[in-house]
């Protein structure tokens, strides 16, 4: 037992009973009557004058049934009428620490370190003994003496090309200054520790001559770690979030041969998609969520509205605030401050919208379920780069979709007839590529990425004439921060990511067909529109040896019904479609189980708090059967505990001030026993 500590002398905080919590458990608990002891005085001691009674401290209340059922001076208990007991709701709030996979503040101008108690371990690649070349072996440096992984487990590379002189990359830090494609893997095979030889899910870039010298970390995770390493508390601490992207469509370029979404990692979170009520032009959403094992109530009954923080250090987002193409420090941060509380009436919840920035003008990335402790990313793009199998950490930004009357020059109207019909609906996205082997100026030699999540809708339409009208798309000013043009690629250190082509994808569906819904549209139904009349494809200026970014902002497509039908079928490349059985070594799409950024929020706890209201009046409870007590000698009695019975006498609840109360015949106290639940 401990000391109560120190409180308002009326107002006294109460506590079940093992009687009490039993009677709760079986819905029966009732507050009838209240009672008054005295056990814990000795009155003699003050007989002197020379100590106070007053000045008694008084135990905590014992966790097994005290014994007292009437009142100190004899009397019955007192009876609690109707609105002596009450009900209140009350709130409590506290801040919780950034939890997730980096340690300390993150993004920021200062690094981030990679929080190496939830790492199974690290290791380094060192090009000069084992140059990168496209393949799918990798030599990790010293073998032996450090990590050597299993089969199955993940690896996170932060890749980078070119490096300065004496620079390695061995360390848990994440310089934000040096925005680097930062890509996950998994292990295959893991047969030659010796030699430290692993093969690993999809082939690595390509640096060719850049190949001197160079070392880049390695760092090694459990697959699907939250059930199992995780879960277990076996790091020394735990706390981390969950991620499970979900996807309800196949990606497109998914051809009838292959498996679809039904065989994705995390498919068995699409009843929650349905239970949060997204629609079918949602095909994907990752969902954000903390369920891991032996951590604790870490967030209590809900998140805080407007604190929630979630923080992206390795993502190249391309709403990022910086001319085109330069770009020098990486890393997302996501808040819920912006805007007003939503009601959700499908999930009978509330949630507030995530944002990459705290104004208006800042964009909507996902949602924050406050009272559900779930974030939700709903931006495809932000998912394609928390993807494991995109082959890219950075975002590319929308098209803009529209139709014009007039072909693209020096193209006229006798030579190239309109795609945009009436009775059709248009979905149209777009594909970036760069050469596979590394040239200095020219490519960086990453391996293909992901399509752009971003799909755009366009209803079919004809001229007064009946003319179908020409497709065009262009790209939102200074939407490329990280795409370097060929002097960036070398004065920014292989910074950012390069592209030699970016080309058109539309799908052309019947109004009476189709459901019109990305969900709707089959996903090898898909075009690469063709550079027969160079519409659909832009390689750069002349003079580019790769593409700038501000010359392909200030590009347009126009594309023509010819160049739609010399176009070929968009199948994914067999990068995103090999190795994908994710339940033995393979990777595929939704196999994220952590979120690989960190997450920080207030919370909030709800307690409901009765309050029992009684009186001891003045005329009432002025002696005692305390055997101390001497009626001849002692005028004053004290209150040391108050109990509260049911209907059958049983005590239910019990509970006591910090000091003894005094009693005697000037003073009509009330009591309010708090109990919260």
């Amino acid at each position: 037992m401990g000391y109560i500590l120190n409180e308002p002398k009326t107002f006294i905080n109460v506590k079940l009973t093992d009687v009490g919590r039993r009677q709760l458990s079986l819905g029966n608990l009732v507050f009838v009557s209240a009672v008054f002891s005295d056990r814990e005085v000795n009155y003699g001691i003050d007989r002197n004058d020379k100590y106070s009674i007053a000045n008694n401290r008084i135990l905590s209340p014992l966790d097994v049934n005290p014994t007292f059922t009437t009142n100190f001076d004899g009397s019955d208990p007192l009876t609690l009428e109707g609105n002596q007991v009450t009900s209140a709701k009350q709130f409590s709030t506290g801040a919780t620490d950034s939890y997730g996979m980096f340690t300390g503040a993150t993004i920021s101008s200062a690094s981030t370190a990679i929080d190496t108690t939830k790492l199974l371990g690290q290791n380094t690649i060192s090009y000069s003994s084992s140059p990168i070349a496209g393949g799918s072996t990798v030599i990790l440096d010293n073998g032996i003496g450090s990590y050597y992984p299993n089969p199955g487990e993940l690896i996170f590379i932060p890749w980078k090309p070119i490096q300065n002189s004496g620079e390695t990359y061995v360390s848990n830090i994440v310089p934000s200054g040096n925005p680097t494609v930062s890509l996950w893997y998994r292990v295959t095979t893991a047969d030659n520790p010796g030699t430290g030889e692993i093969t690993i899910d999809r082939p690595t870039p390509d640096f060719g001559g850049e190949s001197t010298s160079q070392f880049v970390d390695t760092y090694f995770y459990p697959y699907n770690g939250v059930e199992s390493y995780y879960g277990t508390a076996s790091t020394v601490n735990p706390a981390l979030w969950n991620m499970n992207i979900v996807r309800t469509q196949s990606v497109e370029g998914t051809d009838l041969s292959e498996s679809g979404y039904t065989s994705y990692g995390s498919i068995e979170y699409n009843g929650t998609k349905e239970y949060l009520g997204f629609t079918e032009d949602i095909e994907s959403i990752g969902i954000i969520h903390y369920t891991n094992e032996f951590t604790g109530n870490t967030y209590a009954e809900q998140l805080f509205e407007t604190t929630v923080r979630v923080d992206l250090p390795y993502v190249m987002w391309h709403g990022t605030q910086a001319t085109n193409g330069a770009a020098l420090n990486y890393g997302l941060t996501l808040y819920d401050v912006d805007g007003t509380t939503q009601s959700d009436v499908i999930s009978n919840s509330t949630y507030r919208f995530l944002k990459d920035g705290v104004t208006d003008t800042s964009r909507t990335l996902g949602r924050v379920y406050h009272k559900l402790k779930l974030v939700v990313i709903t931006d495809p793009e932000l998912l394609a780069a928390l993807t494991y199998k995109s082959n890219r950490n950075y975002t590319l930004p929308p098209l803009s979709v529209s139709t014009t009357s007039v072909p693209q020059y020096p193209l006229t109207t006798l030579e190239a007839t309109g795609l945009v019909k009436s009775g059709k609906t248009y979905f149209v996205t777009y594909i970036t590529d760069s050469e596979p082997t590394y040239t200095s100026g020219s490519t960086f030699g990453y391996p293909k990425a992901l399509h752009c999540g971003y799909i755009q809708k366009l209803n079919g339409n004809t001229d007064r004439a009946g003319n179908a009208q020409y497709l065009t798309a262009n790209f939102p000013t200074s939407s490329f921060p990280y795409l370097r043009n060929s002097d960036a690629m070398v004065n920014l250190s292989g910074t950012g990511w390069n592209a030699n082509k970016v080309q058109l994808l539309v799908s052309e569906q019947d109004d009476a067909d189709a459901s019109l819904t990305l969900e709707g549209v089959p996903s090898y139904e898909w075009k690469l529109i063709s550079d027969t009349y160079g519409n659909g494809i832009y390689s750069g200026e002349t003079s580019d040896t790769t593409i700038d970014a501000r010359r392909l902002n200030g590009h347009q497509f126009i594309i023509s019904q010819e160049d739609y039908d010399s176009g070929t079928t968009y199948v994914l490349d067999n990068v995103f479609t090999e190795n994908n059985d994710h339940s033995l070594t393979g990777l595929t799409f939704g196999d994220e189980s952590f979120l690989f950024g960190n997450l920080q929020s207030d919370v909030v706890a709800t307690t409901y708090k009765t309050v029992i209201t009684t009186f001891a009046k003045n005329d009432s409870l002025n002696s005692s059967a305390n055997i101390s007590f001497d009626n001849d000698l002692d005028n004053t009695t004290y209150i040391t505990e108050v109990g509260i019975l049911d209907g059958e006498n049983n005590l239910v609840a019990v509970g006591k001030p910090t000091y003894p109360i005094t009693k005697n015949e000037g003073r009509f106290l009330t009591f309010q026993l708090q109990i919260d639940f």
